[in-house]
Formats: structure tokens, C-alpha cells, sequence
């Protein structure tokens, strides 16, 4: 069996965040935004190495890699550039590579069993991602009905089988969840119980993640 890598996408800029750097710069807890998937990633037990794709910035790259000891692949000017640069840097650098599991660095509540329990799936699916259902009522710009049982909410993380998704997957695509470019006769794997998967994007998403995180901490003493 091949290896199994991980990527962590922390390219973007967070311009909703209304910042001085990027969000995933920030300190949740004291700690960079960054640093809980980098913790996540370098204790899961099934993930063979890992890489972190970051702005094309050297000064910012070479303080990542010195001050985490991480490796890192050139970002592009958005996520699926980005994604698809990751996945041409696997196919060129880790010739044996099998599987890979997904997480955006603005996603901080990640932990090493949820990395483990996505690659476990591959074993009978396909493809594996995190879902989320609709609670609120759903409608249209026209103020129409729709029934919201037939639709969900997409997140990362996600994981696939290498070979796949790097067939499949387009930087052109007009999604930004990878998984719609694979085939409809695929098998997926939706993930509906990782319901503390809080994004940062806005000011006021800081004071909510730590909230999140504390309380985490103190239900794990």
C-alpha cells in the first residue's frame, strides 16, 4: 500500500476578516490559527507525512517551515490553483502517494481521530467529506420555495484516493469542493457528525472559535 499525505490548504488572504495578515495568521488561544492543523496532521497515526500549501510569499514560507518544521508547496491565486498545485507537486515528489486527506487552515477544530476515521473510510468509499444539514428554512433570490432536504452544506475536510481526484480534479472548476469533479457513479462517504467544524472567516468568528476550543479542552479533563 502506498502513503498517505496530508494538505493543509493556508493560502488564503481572509479579506472578510478585515485583518492586518491573513486569518490563518491570527492566535486563537495564543496559538496561530495554523498550528492546530499542523498539531492535528503530525499526530494522526495514519498519515505518512504532510504538506502545507502557503501564498507564494518566501518570507512568509520560511517562517512557517523554521518555526513548525513543516514542508510547503507554493499556493495559487485561489483555492482550487492552489489544490491543483498540491496535487502536481504529490504526483511529482511522492511517487508511491495512495490517498490524501484535506483540511483548510481556517478550520481549527481538527484532531488527529477525525484525520484517522476519514482515511479508515477510503478503505470502502471513494472519496470521504464532511456534511452538514440544512436547518434554517432554504429559499430562493425570488422568494421561492425549496425543500431543503434535498440539499446540504459541503465542508473540508475531505479525503481521497490520490489517483482519483488527481485525474479528475480541474483548477478551472466552478466549485470549490474537489469532490464534484469526480463521477457521479463514485461512492461517497458524508460525514454529518463533526458538528464543532467552525470556519474563521469574519472579526467575530475569533471570541466563537475560542469558545469552541475551551470548551473542547475542558470536556477532555
Amino acid at each position: 500500500m502506498g502513503k498517505t499525505i496530508g494538505i493543509i490548504l493556508a493560502g488564503g488572504i481572509g479579506t472578510r476578516m478585515e485583518a492586518d495578515k491573513p486569518k490563518q495568521y491570527l492566535k486563537l488561544c495564543g496559538k496561530e490559527i495554523l498550528s492546530y492543523s499542523i498539531e492535528a496532521f503530525r499526530s494522526a497515526t495514519t498519515l505518512n507525512d504532510f504538506y502545507i500549501v502557503i501564498n507564494d510569499d518566501k518570507e512568509t514560507i520560511e517562517r512557517v517551515e523554521k518555526q513548525y518544521g513543516v514542508k510547503t508547496i507554493r499556493g495559487g491565486k485561489g483555492r482550487n490553483d492552489s489544490f491543483r498545485n498540491a496535487l502536481d507537486y504529490i504526483r511529482t515528489h511522492v511517487s508511491d502517494c495512495d490517498q490524501i486527506f484535506v483540511n483548510e487552515a481556517a478550520r481549527p477544530m481538527i484532531t488527529p481521530q477525525i484525520i484517522d476515521f476519514y482515511i479508515n473510510k477510503l478503505e470502502q468509499y471513494d472519496y470521504v467529506y464532511t456534511a452538514a444539514k440544512i436547518t434554517d428554512s432554504l429559499g430562493t433570490v425570488t422568494n421561492r420555495f425549496v425543500d431543503r432536504s434535498k440539499f446540504l452544506l459541503v465542508q473540508s475536510p475531505e479525503a481521497y484516493h490520490f489517483k482519483q481526484i488527481d485525474q479528475y480534479f480541474s483548477a478551472s472548476s466552478e466549485t470549490t469542493y474537489s469532490g464534484h469533479d469526480l463521477p457521479e457513479t463514485f461512492t461517497a462517504y458524508q460525514n454529518f457528525n463533526y458538528r464543532d467544524n467552525f470556519k474563521v472567516t469574519y472579526p467575530e468568528d475569533i471570541a466563537l472559535a475560542e469558545f469552541l476550543l475551551q470548551k473542547r479542552s475542558k470536556n477532555k479533563i
